[in-house]
């Protein structure tokens, strides 16, 4: 769990909460999982094919 808010806090636009409603947080901290987890996932594929 750690390691995802060290994740979520390279994301300077969820470092300070101006978002007027909390469906809006909640829509910015989705978009930065799915941008972490399609980055690593893509880096996984790259070593699977070298491998």
């Amino acid at each position: 769990m750690e390691r995802s808010f060290g994740w979520l806090a390279l994301y300077r636009r969820l470092n300070t909460v101006v978002e007027r409603t909390k469906e809006h947080l909640v829509a910015f901290i989705e978009i930065a999982f799915v941008s972490i987890l399609s980055r690593r996932l893509k880096r996984l594929a790259a070593e699977t094919v070298k491998a």
